[in-house]
């Protein structure tokens, strides 16, 4: 199987689970319904899943039922979708459109947007403590995970630091490497980690896993990056580093996260797949 097989197969699951979850956002209130319906439109809008399948991929690798970890990968992108919501407002990025169809707040309008990005960060953590109530203490472990990997000591701490700087500071390399390992990696981590939680891995499991997800996180950047070369004018690697910079930059993440995974032999093949994937994408 190709890793965009792969990928696919694995979203599927995540679609289904997530449309099983908000068939109940139905309201007859004007304001309930505007908000599950704005919701609902960001969360099927195009997204390829990548955050949540890590989720079903690390649970797996870890002979973890992919059905038993989808709560959790659920709200990994109800996260990763408030977050592009609230990204795409006029007070941010002050955007039109996102991935060929009107952002949110286009669609509806700003305080719907707003509400709606606020309701799916606090659905996220509905899904977990809805779901693993018989896994207390390990639900707990991927809450803390996913809840440190969402806030100021991650994605909305990244985002702070990045829009603080940009008017104020010459971003270099380790600062740049910084803004990303929050704003970028520490989602992607949470991903790998909070699932390997649920999964009950051992210690050394964890060590590992948390390594590959930070480098994938970074690596996932740098893609990005080299992506967008000669589109994009704010701060990037290939910017700082060049173009065959930044690719020989990638390289070595993408190696350094195979390396984090030898342990696991060939269970550890579909990851590396991902890895592989993200290290020649082509958007």
């Amino acid at each position: 199987m190709t890793a965009p097989e792969l990928i696919k197969e694995k979203a599927q699951l995540v679609d289904s689970y997530i449309k099983s979850f908000v068939i109940n956002y139905e309201a007859s209130e004007m304001g309930l319904k505007g908000l599950y319906e704005s919701m609902k439109y960001s969360l099927f809008n195009g997204g390829k899943r990548f955050r949540p399948v890590l989720s079903i991929l690390t649970a797996e690798l870890l002979d973890y039922p992919a059905e038993k970890i989808l709560p959790y990968a659920s709200a990994v992108e109800f996260i990763h979708t408030y977050s592009l919501i609230h990204d795409d407002l006029p007070c941010m990025d002050d955007d039109d459109e996102r991935r060929g169809q009107p952002t949110n707040h286009i669609k509806f309008n700003e305080w719907t947007a707003l509400l709606a990005g606020d309701a799916l960060l606090t659905e996220s953590f509905y899904l977990i403590n809805s779901n693993y109530l018989d896994q207390p203490e390990l639900a707990l472990r991927a809450g803390l995970e996913l809840s440190r990997s969402a806030g100021p000591r991650g994605m909305v701490g990244g985002q702070a630091i990045d829009l603080a700087s940009q008017d104020e500071v010459k971003i270099d390399e380790d600062l740049l490497t910084h803004i990303h390992n929050l704003k970028t990696g520490a989602l992607i981590r949470a991903s790998v980690v909070g699932s390997a939680y649920l999964a009950q891995a051992s210690a050394e499991e964890i060590a590992l896993l948390k390594n590959f997800g930070e480098k994938l996180g970074l690596a996932f950047q740098v893609a990005d990056d080299i992506l967008d070369h000669g589109e994009d004018e704010s701060a990037s690697y290939t910017q700082l580093l060049g173009l065959d910079g930044a690719k020989s930059f990638l390289e070595k993440l993408s190696k350094d996260c195979e390396d984090s995974l030898k342990t696991f032999g060939d269970r550890a093949k579909d990851l590396k797949l991902i890895v592989d994937y993200n290290l020649n994408r082509d958007k």
